[in-house]
């Protein structure tokens, strides 16, 4: 090796279609889009390059290979390169898109090839940024890093074949290439066993990790994202064990506690009940629900599907699945802060699972734009720190783990069982 670039051709193979990824052989649409998704949006980060250009159009404009002596010295967070793939398939079907662990194969250059003919295939990560002048690393021992490469968010396309831009276009959803720099990210995806939603994708952990040469156990831990240090005397702990929720067939119910009711004829009519329930031994009319509901000041009516979910706290309801290799839990968080920078999930080898976060809801007094409401009710959860804690029915991998917090509230995460078990 003399220390400069060479990049592999493309060689487009034969239209396979199908969805390959149980067997984990890649198709072409998949491969394509791999390729073409990370060498027209990366580049080398060159010396004194002013306009930064892909890998594809340096390979387009016939540029002489580079060397070490050319590169800038920077690096760019592994996690932050799986993050612009997932936010540039935001859009795409399912079967277009890589998982995260044939990802990971990709960026290590052991995609396996389709065929006996290996020319058939698309160059993978490795040959599109050789490993040395860009080797991957952890960075402090924490963070894995690709060192020398750059994202560019509005690349040059004059140069790409129209039917290639089709092609991405088509498999993508997208009308343009343009994409919004901070959008790609610090987009999260998850795309785990069977689910398919673009909006997600887990971050490093911030905590120190072992170093790659060190043995799978003891990698106890995987994050999505970097917990806000809150200050202890302002956290709120609520910790929730597993629920094991039974559909409810009888009448649909309402409840919190039963108030002391006062038993005295003399009673004050005027004197307030604490938190109270009303039983209905029957089903009542609509219009008798109606009524009942309009006798109460700033109450509210469930029934339906609303009525007969599992009652308890407002934030931590959850589901827990189990299929043959992994675990599937689902958590209620509404009215919790979306921001990597103060929420996480943590998922330890035991199969202990830790939420941190912060909600934004239950205040006295919000304010709108150029309005301010003072709430007559506060029944959502009061704002602040709080933690969730529950196990997972047995050990877990946590390498292994995808997180997605979606915009309707609910945290779904998916990890793989502990490879001892999987082995039972």
């Amino acid at each position: 090796m003399d220390g400069s670039s060479q990049i592999t051709e493309p060689i487009t193979s034969g239209g396979l279609e199908s969805n390959n990824i149980q067997s984990h052989i890649l198709d072409d649409n998949q491969l394509f889009l791999l390729y073409f998704i990370m060498g027209t949006y990366f580049g080398p980060d060159l010396k004194g390059e002013r306009l930064q250009k892909s890998v594809l159009q340096r390979i387009a404009e016939g540029l002489p290979p580079y060397t070490s002596d050319h590169l800038a010295g920077t690096h760019m967070k592994t996690v932050e390169v799986e993050r612009v793939y997932y936010y540039v398939l935001r859009k795409a079907a399912e079967s277009v898109t890589v998982k995260l662990p044939l990802l990971y194969q990709f960026f290590e250059g052991n995609v396996p090839a389709q065929g006996q003919d290996p020319a058939a295939n698309y160059p993978q990560f490795p040959d599109l940024f050789p490993l040395q002048l860009h080797p991957h690393s952890r960075f402090k021992n924490r963070h894995k890093i690709i060192e020398n490469i750059v994202f560019i968010n509005n690349p040059e396309i004059v140069y790409i074949k129209p039917e290639d831009i089709e092609r991405f276009k088509r498999l993508t959803g997208l009308e343009d290439f343009l994409l919004d720099s901070d959008a790609a990210r610090l987009h999260t995806s998850i795309y785990g066993a069977g689910l398919h939603n673009a909006a997600v994708q887990e971050d490093e952990s911030n905590r120190e990790l072992p170093s790659p040469s060190s043995s799978r156990g003891s990698q106890k831990t995987r994050r999505i994202d970097d917990i806000l240090n809150p200050q202890d005397h302002q956290q709120h702990f609520h910790f929730v064990a597993p629920i094991s929720s039974v559909p409810y067939s009888g009448k649909p119910m309402m409840y919190s506690y039963m108030a002391s009711l006062p038993t005295k004829d003399d009673s004050n009519p005027m004197e307030k009940v604490g938190p109270a329930m009303i039983f209905l031994p029957s089903h009542p009319t609509k219009k008798e629900w109606t009524n009942i509901v309009a006798a109460t000041k700033s109450g509210f009516a469930l029934t339906g599907s609303a009525a007969m979910g599992q009652v308890g706290p407002v934030i931590g309801l959850m589901d827990i699945g189990e299929c043959d290799d992994s675990y599937l839990f689902r958590v209620s968080l509404p009215g919790v802060k979306r921001d990597e920078r103060e929420f996480s999930c943590e998922v330890e080898i035991d199969g202990k699972v830790l939420i941190q976060g912060v909600t934004t809801t239950g205040e006295k007094t919000v304010y709108r734009y150029s309005q301010v409401f003072e709430m007559q009710t506060q029944n959502l959860c009061p704002p602040g720190h709080f933690s969730i804690s529950f196990q997972l029915p047995g050990p877990v991998d946590p390498q292994q783990f995808c997180g997605n917090f979606g915009t309707d509230g609910v945290l779904e995460g998916i990890v793989m069982k502990g490879r001892h078990q999987n082995d039972q």
